[in-house]
């Protein structure tokens, strides 16, 4: 936000100063100077050029790294539980805040791989509640089960989420 504004002020200060040369010339001529044309389409490139690589990194990432180190570790020992549903929950739903992040700044160039893990985030989620995971209190997560992996996936959907978008901002640059 602050190097939006500052690039704002930029672009003013730099079509106020075209327009005060430009205006003083005294010629008289009739002509139109062709001067601050520049002056005003050099900052819808730089515009565009933070918009196309936003640091989303910055705002989620912190969010991301501690809902994952919340102290819950064992919440999700029996993977069907009420408190490992309740948790898994908070954490998707965070994951899923972050993709809608990534659309309304409409930076899904930006971010192909945080896009990927953020699939496959629905996906273990998606299949964690069709397969009846909830509830069950015979599976835990160190068991093997298939429903213990949709559960390791969900746990560990955000910490994946916080690299890979640095990860997709360096790339990006």
């Amino acid at each position: 936000m602050r190097h939006t504004t500052a690039v704002v002020t930029a672009a003013l200060f730099v079509v106020l100063l075209a327009g005060g040369c430009s205006g003083g010339d005294g010629g008289g001529d009739g002509k139109a100077d062709a001067s601050p044309a520049p002056a005003t389409s050099s900052p819808a490139v730089v515009d565009s050029e933070s918009a196309a690589a936003p640091k989303l990194s910055e705002e989620w990432g912190p969010k991301l790294d501690a809902a994952t180190s919340s102290g819950k570790d064992d919440v999700c020992k029996t993977v069907g539980s009420k408190p490992c549903v309740d948790h898994i929950t908070e954490l998707t739903e965070l994951v899923y805040d972050v993709r809608d992040a990534i659309d309304t700044t409409g930076a899904t160039a930006v971010y192909p791989k945080t896009l990927e893990a953020i699939d496959d985030v629905e996906t273990a989620s998606a299949s964690y509640a069709e397969g009846g995971c909830a509830g069950s209190t015979d599976e835990t997560l160190a068991d093997g089960s298939v429903c213990g992996g949709y559960v390791a996936t969900l746990l560990l959907g955000p910490a994946t989420l916080s690299m890979t978008m640095t990860t997709d901002e360096l790339t990006a640059q």
